[in-house]
């Protein structure tokens, strides 16, 4: 009987022992590690961070290793297509929408997963949507494959007090058209003895290293309000070399020529540091500006986009061209990793309200239109308000090239002289070529 005993005890440690092993081979197979990527604005990143540690507290077994891209969109999109290219992208990324239809084709990315994300279908979740606001984010398999983390578009900051000491009403003065911006730059234009300009009226965002703002939302909006596209219908043919856009970059040359240009400061930094009047950016602007200069916040008010004046030719009553951020999960990496990728991505998009009332990014949800203490006196409102009726920044395969095509052209006119007509024949060809190219 003794030696039974002693045998079912053994058996039983045995057992024990064989399940202790087990379950911590499981603990340690199940240990997930998912490597995310985001391009750089600080008040994005502090709500990301946090939401990022409750996520992890709530997954025991899931680290998030979370970085920010470098600079602005302009080295961080390169970088991303270079990591995807070389099999060493992050596990997911925020990234600009223009960029989907070549992630989608190339099989970089992977189609939503929303049974991952806790979602009894995609339907459940799509109906947290305003409607339209996902087709960007769509593919022609009509599967969706991202979530957008921002919708946004560019509208006028403008200093109180240079207004006021130029004698201007900083609310009614603001320019409601760009003729009336003509009218008042001569009068917040300031220059010192030799000639040189010290205080600029107003200046456009051009192709600098330094430029925080991309000028192809106001310079395509401009060109949109006089009914300029980017390509015909079936998109096998650019349009960028039309009456609309060389009206466009004729005024943008003709400002710059009186009253600033590309070798002044950049207008975003310029603005806060006090001694450019007004600048084109958007809403999470006024978070950059509080970060250098939290004392000019307390002059800055905002005024919609400028339109031409309908005997200039205004055809769409709109404001800039509007863009979206999405975020989206590698198709290469380990499904185990891509289902928490995707239930991670459902936790930074489930509180729109902490993006919008923290860093004046809008998440399209249904929830955060319909809250009245978040949209009640919000500083974005007037962006919200001149968004009505605003063209989208194109999306189309191979669009991420498209920026430099239009960077060039500007260059050309403001560097070296070429004529409006020829410089925009010029990207014309780049971006027929583009859209040629497979």
């Amino acid at each position: 009987m003794k030696k039974m005993r002693l045998l079912r005890l053994f058996l039983l440690v045995a057992v024990l022992s064989f399940a202790a092993l087990s379950t911590r081979a499981v603990i340690a197979q199940d240990k997930i590690t998912i490597n995310f990527k985001s391009h750089d604005y600080p008040p994005r990143e502090k709500i990301d961070r946090e939401i990022i540690a409750q996520f992890e507290k709530d997954n025991p077994n899931i680290t998030v290793n979370y970085t920010i891209g470098p600079g602005d969109d302009s080295q961080y999109v390169p970088q991303i297509l270079t990591a995807l290219a070389g099999d060493a992208a992050p596990d997911m990324f925020n990234i600009l929408t223009f960029l989907v239809p070549d992630l989608i084709s190339s099989g970089a990315v992977a189609p939503l997963d929303s049974k991952a994300m806790g979602y009894a279908s995609d339907k459940a979740l799509t109906d947290l949507y305003l409607p339209g606001r996902l087709t960007d984010f769509t593919g022609a398999d009509g599967k969706l494959y991202a979530l957008p983390t921002e919708v946004g578009n560019y509208s006028l900051f403008v200093n109180g007090d240079l207004f006021k000491k130029a004698g201007l009403d900083p609310v009614k003065d603001a320019p409601k058209t760009w003729e009336d911006l003509l009218k008042i730059a001569p009068k917040l234009t300031v220059k010192d003895a030799s000639g040189n300009i010290t205080q600029r009226a107003f200046d456009f965002a051009y192709p600098l290293p330094n430029e925080i703002v991309g000028g192809g939302l106001a310079y395509g909006g401009m060109a949109y309000q006089l009914g300029g596209t980017y390509f015909n219908k079936d998109k096998t043919a650019a349009t960028v070399n039309t009456a609309a856009w060389v009206k466009t970059y004729t005024f943008i040359r003709d400002y710059a020529k009186q009253f600033g240009g590309p070798a002044l400061e950049p207008s975003s930094i310029g603005f806060y540091e006090g001694n450019v009047a007004m600048v084109i950016s958007g809403a999470w602007y006024s978070e950059i500006i509080r970060q250098n200069n939290a004392k000019l916040m307390d002059s800055v008010t905002t005024a919609p986009f400028p339109r031409w004046a309908k005997e200039d030719g205004l055809v769409n009553d709109t404001g800039s061209l509007m863009y979206d951020y999405g975020i989206f999960v590698n198709s290469k990496a380990d499904p185990k990793v891509q289902a928490a990728a995707w239930k991670l991505i459902n936790a930074l998009t489930s509180k729109p309200d902490r993006y919008y009332k923290e860093a004046l990014l809008m998440q399209p949800r249904k929830a955060l239109l319909d809250d009245k203490d978040v949209m009640g006196n919000s500083f974005a409102t007037m962006f919200i308000n001149d968004m009505v009726g605003n063209s989208f920044l194109p999306v189309f395969q191979n669009g991420g090239e498209s920026g430099g095509i239009f960077d060039r052209a500007l260059q050309r006119i403001l560097l070296e002289g070429m004529d409006p007509q020829k410089s925009l024949d010029k990207a014309n060809d780049e971006m027929t070529a583009l859209l040629k190219s497979k």
